[in-house]
């Protein structure tokens, strides 16, 4: 009898935790009343917080409707989601300070200026504080804690509230990634009961590939601060230093057997360019998030995990721009309840955590403003004082080969807030010319000091083994730029020419007699490959020079080396004025120089009609994707092609390859290891055999290998030979050998068509695995190989530095199958390295 109570019981509670739904009451501090005419969130969306899971139209209208209810409240649009969602922020004050938020907003960006911050009283200064909410789409606690937020501070009533908003301004931030967020949240909605079932192997739990944490393209925006490569984070970091705040707290999620974490993070682990006072703050800051977060019994910890040495994420952008990131992890549930290591997770419990902590944060940013804008005011006059002590007084860069990469460069210096100017007269560093006509140079002289150091330093001495992100992040090393930095004050005089106050314009031109024997562009620009798919999607006939050759016929003067683009005129589906006109818009859209010859003599080397001049056949590329295949890697191809180079990829599922008419196609991606049958297999070898080009790219080439489309043998990874170890070191040492993202030097065959292109025979690249092949058996099959001496910047033990060298960061096996070691397009921002994966797409073809 006592067991069939006690079974009821139980059962009777696990149906109330199932079935039933928080209440405001839940989530909200007692002792508070509420403004009626403020709409509560179950009066707008049609249920309670927590019961579904917000979409993100949802929660934009409903920040769109307090901004229209509320005197204290104003909305600001920073930027649209590729998918055309809006971006923005909730602006929440006293009426009085949003009815002068622009005079406020100036008087507060003048405190980042050390020539006039010295005037400005602090005392009668309000506290910038932005919440930022779910930069990854599934981590969905913490936007739909941001209703809440919002809420409590406009519709909330009393002495504290109105202290809090009198002395602060506050930026909420609802949905960092709205693309990724509709994608979960449809997802989790879509297949939840009406009785929550929190058994781990449910449908709701396993969100399909790629998953929503990406946006539309699968990038994670928080790392994009830095590459600033999609227009989330363009209109985020826009905006931040708009605004300037003084805290950035920064929502996430982690595993559902986690509890919650608040920063301070590993301090052994920190970006040395951050201030020490920074970390002094964060930790005072933690106190009232303890406060918080004991007197609602929740479990959290610090200073165990995470780290802020990778400057480029949402809560270490700002630490190294004068203000103070902070990190929030909340045990994600990525549904609605769920059962985990620690008993039931809820739903409404996560919310509730990320409420209380940004209430925590607003308490601390009150109760700490004086201490908070002195130092942000401090960081900017010290950048200055700092960059006249340090010897490294500039950085000087050119392309002259390729203006669209170094326009690209200077685009992402300038949103950052860096000063570039042009150079004032030539230099001459380390065997390069720099000429004043295309040269620029950056003095560390500017309150963006320290960020420019860490854009601009190679760094190869770390106080830790382990990195949570990348180890290094050199900007000059990923655009394949000359770069020198400038130490002699002496070179300094004279360099600091005009400011650039925009992107430089790359502009293209034709130069052409009336009636040419053939057009003619080279392979060196950025968006030549855009220009070629041009012509190839219109039908012209298109080839490539695998020799340079010479022009000399008295107008034109000039040496094309090999992968030059021929266009005869002869045999093209259009001629005449029409062709012409057409090749002026393609020099004016693609911003490359265009030439026409009159004949197709050369002086030196190759004829126009040398069998060397190989017929080009239009790329149609598809890419396996889906389970199994690495969707940051698809991601960022994607992007590329799509985005870049306007060039359509199609993307098929494994389980649709074997049934795809594949003769459609002549290029195939593989990333990962997807998991495809023996028939779709022998597919593929038959298409390969035929025509089509392979491209492994990354762990791709495990899947090559295993396959045996290639011939792939693997270096063993670098044994561990301790014969002891302290248990409590087991995680740290397991990481050691690990590269989690450093640069290294490779050296090119200028006349291999996957370096066609390239003007130097140097080029650095980016490796984030301590993945190595031996070379191919064939000489000529390995173009790029690390050098002798290969690291450049990052972490790399000297055991892997001894595995990695002379072996090939690209090789070609047989016929038409490639391999891409390592990552060409890393995070979309490795301009300097994404022509190889280019030439492997129009150049694979020809590869004999």
């Amino acid at each position: 009898m006592k067991k069939t109570i006690l079974s009821f019981i139980l059962l009777f509670s696990f149906s109330l935790m199932t079935n039933s739904q928080e209440t405001l009451d839940y989530y909200l501090p007692k002792a508070i009343t509420y403004n009626q005419s403020v709409p509560a969130p179950k009066q707008f969306f049609g249920h309670e917080i927590g019961e579904w899971h917000l979409t993100h139209d949802k929660l934009y209208y409903y920040m769109l409707e307090l901004a229209k209810v509320s005197d204290k409240a104003v909305w600001e649009e920073y930027g649209r989601s590729y998918e055309n969602r809006p971006l923005g922020q909730l602006i929440i004050s006293s009426p009085e300070n949003i009815t002068n938020l622009e005079k406020l907003r100036l008087e507060h960006i003048a405190l980042c200026d050390p020539s006039v911050s010295g005037k400005a009283d602090i005392s009668n200064m309000p506290l910038f504080i932005k919440l930022g909410y779910g930069v990854h789409g599934n981590e969905s606690s913490s936007q739909n804690a941001s209703a809440l937020v919002a809420y409590y501070l406009l519709a909330g009533e009393g002495k504290e509230i109105d202290e809090l908003l009198k002395n602060t301004i506050i930026l909420i931030d609802p949905a960092l990634n709205p693309d990724g967020m509709q994608r979960h949240s449809t997802w989790v909605n879509f297949t939840r009961s009406l009785n929550n079932n929190p058994d781990p192997a449910s449908w709701e739990f396993s969100e399909p590939w790629p998953g929503g944490r990406s946006n539309h393209y699968w990038f994670d925006l928080n790392r994009d601060y830095l590459a600033l490569q999609h227009p989330e984070s363009q209109g985020r970091v826009s905006a931040f230093h708009k605004w300037k705040p003084n805290i950035n707290s920064d929502h996430h999620e982690t595993g559902a057997n986690e509890t919650f974490f608040f920063q301070p993070g590993i301090q052994s682990r920190n970006n040395p360019l951050t201030p020490e006072d920074n970390q002094e703050l964060t930790a005072e800051i933690g106190k009232y998030h303890e406060k918080y977060l004991n007197s609602i019994g929740s479990l959290y910890f610090t200073e165990e995990s995470f780290d802020d040495f990778y400057i480029g994420k949402g809560s270490s952008y700002p630490d190294i721009h004068g203000s103070v990131g902070i990190l929030f992890e909340q045990a994600g549930v990525k549904g609605h309840l769920r059962e985990t290591l620690g008993g039931l997770l809820s739903f409404p419990f996560a919310i509730r955590n990320h409420f209380t902590v940004s209430l925590s944060t607003l308490e601390a940013g009150l109760k700490m403003k004086n201490k908070l804008l002195e130092s942000q005011r401090n960081f900017y006059r010290d950048a200055i004082i700092l960059a006249d002590k340090y010897p490294i007084k500039a950085y000087i860069f050119n392309e002259p080969s390729d203006h669209a990469r170094v326009s690209e460069f200077i685009k992402i210096l300038l949103q950052h807030q860096i000063k570039v100017f042009h150079t004032g007269r030539d230099i001459s560093k380390n065997g390069i010319t720099f000429r004043a006509e295309d040269s620029y140079i950056v003095p560390l002289k500017q309150t963006e000091y320290r960020f420019i150091r860490s854009l601009f330093e190679p760094v190869t001495l770390f106080s830790d083994s382990i990195f949570y992100d990348t180890s290094t992040w050199v900007l000059p090393f990923s655009f394949n730029l000359n770069c020198s930095p400038l130490s002699v004050l002496k070179e300094m005089e004279g360099m600091v020419g005009s400011e650039v106050t925009s992107q430089p314009v790359t502009n293209g031109k034709l130069d052409s007699p009336e009636n040419p024997y053939a057009y003619m562009f080279e392979w060196n620009e950025y968006y030549s490959p855009a220009a070629l798919y041009s012509l190839q999607n219109k039908g012209l006939k298109t080839r490539v020079a695998t020799e340079n050759f010479a022009f000399d016929d008295g107008r034109i003067k000039r040496t094309f080396h090999a992968g030059t683009i021929i266009l005869p005129v002869s045999g093209q589906p259009i001629t005449g004025n029409e062709l012409h006109l057409l090749m002026l818009n393609l020099a004016k859209d693609y911003g490359i120089p265009v030439y026409g010859v009159a004949t197709g003599l050369t002086k030196e080397g190759i004829d126009l009609g040398s069998n060397r001049i190989l017929i080009l056949e239009k790329p149609s590329v598809a890419m396996i994707v889906g389970d199994g295949t690495n969707s940051s890697d698809a991601g960022e191809i994607w992007h590329m092609l799509d985005k870049k180079f306007n060039i359509p990829v199609t993307m098929i599922t494994a389980s649709r390859i074997g049934i795809a008419d594949l003769n459609r196609y002549n290029v195939l991606i593989v990333t990962g290891s997807p998991d495809l049958g023996p028939s779709a297999i022998e597919t593929i070898r038959v298409w390969n055999r035929n025509k089509g080009t392979i491209i492994g790219y990354e762990s791709g080439n495990s899947w090559l290998a295993k396959n045996k489309f290639a011939d792939i043998e693997f270096i063993p990874a670098v044994p561990d030979k301790k014969k002891a170890g302290i248990y409590l070191n087991k995680s740290a040492d397991s990481q050691v050998q690990q590269i989690p993202g450093s640069i290294f030097q490779t050296k090119l065959d200028l006349t291999h068509p996957l370096c066609y292109g390239y003007t130097r025979d140097i080029l650095p690249v980016f490796k984030s695995t301590a993945t190595a092949a031996k070379n191919d058996t064939n000489i000529y099959n390995n173009p790029i190989r690390y050098t002798d001496a290969p690291l450049l910047s990052g972490y790399c033990t000297k055991e892997n530095i001894e595995r990695i060298k002379e072996t090939p960061f690209a090789s070609v096996h047989g016929t038409r199958v490639i391999s891409l070691y390592d990552n060409t397009n890393f995070r979309a921002y490795w301009y300097g390295t994404s022509r190889v994966f280019m030439n492997a797409i129009f150049f694979g073809q020809i590869i004999r």
